[in-house]
């Protein structure tokens, strides 16, 4: 009996995740471990449900615990293969995907777990492999779709990627992470429209998620010649470590001061008026894009759902 309140529970609490019911999806994970403390799935299903949240301390220690009491199953090394890729602990996500793959009937998300440790570790070729290889199991795999679409789109071929994205969003239309990268094709396609659309989507689903407002911040750039320039040179400043920000920051000023001085000496007072200037709106506009760009950001977000807690 006890048994089969449990598995009720965890199916439930499935549901609400897929939901973004994160926090009834907790309380539910946490109900069934009420009822059995060493169920290694339920921990591994709070682990998930966590992880799913950003609640990423908290998944690390469910997901150890799951696997200390049960180190056989599939699913619970794909789980703590995903915690891992999440502390960027590489290495040891390959080695638990690679348990998950090798088990007898893998499953597809195996297969996507190994591919996203290999792209992050830049073997991409060996990325698609997987990706191909979780689809050849099941067509319409909505992650493996994604993650592939993804990868077509950082190689530029356009079309594929927007073939991807499409049969993602078919599988799956309420998919965030499907609007997003669809999002992010039709920006590359020029279509910023469309990707608007995309991003509202996205945004009503889960406005706390970075990637949405990543794309959103690209369209506003895009719509705004001033805001695009200044974001790929804050982009081009913020690189690298702080010494070399520095570097960068005081290497434009003095190239700025010179070039004011020697205009002046030469005798183009207006230029050299102008090169100062243009620095100076520079500095201020880079002082205030951020909050005007904050400010666009929430008169978006007024019309979407917020989670309860952003």
């Amino acid at each position: 009996m006890q048994a089969r309140q449990v598995t009720v529970l965890l199916e439930q609490a499935e549901v609400q995740r897929r939901l973004g019911n994160h926090r009834g999806a907790t309380e539910l994970a946490r109900r069934a471990l009420s009822i059995d403390p060493d169920h290694a799935i339920a921990h591994a299903t709070l682990a998930s449900i966590l992880l799913d949240a950003r609640r990423l301390p908290g998944a690390g220690i469910e997901a150890r615990i799951a696997l200390g009491l049960d180190s056989g199953d599939p699913y619970i090394h794909r789980v703590v293969a995903a915690v891992l890729i999440a502390e960027r602990k590489l290495d040891d996500a390959w080695a638990h995907c690679l348990i998950a793959i090798q088990a007898p009937a893998p499953a597809p998300e195996a297969f996507v777990l190994g591919a996203r440790v290999r792209e992050l570790a830049g073997e991409r070729d060996h990325a698609r492999e997987l990706l191909h290889e979780a689809l050849a199991i099941e067509a319409a795999h909505t992650g493996a779709l994604i993650q592939l679409a993804r990868l077509e789109l950082e190689r530029r071929d356009l079309d594929e990627a927007a073939r991807l994205a499409q049969l993602a969003l078919e599988t799956d239309p309420a998919s965030h992470t499907a609007h997003i990268v669809a999002g992010l094709i039709d920006l590359a396609r020029g279509d910023a429209t469309s990707a608007e659309h995309h991003a509202r989507f996205a945004l009503q689903q889960d406005a706390t998620d970075p990637a949405a407002h990543e794309l959103w911040a690209a369209i506003q750039a895009r719509k705004s010649r001033l805001l695009a320039a200044w974001w790929r040179w804050n982009t081009w400043i913020s690189l690298g470590d702080d010494p070399r920000r520095l570097a960068l920051l005081m290497g434009g000023f003095v190239v700025a001061q010179v070039a004011v001085i020697v205009t002046d000496e030469l005798g183009f007072p207006a230029l050299s008026r102008a090169l100062g200037l243009g620095w100076l709106a520079l500095c201020a506009y880079t002082w205030v894009a951020p909050v005007l760009f904050r400010r666009m950001l929430a008169r978006a977000l007024e019309a979407v759902r917020l989670d309860p807690e952003f």
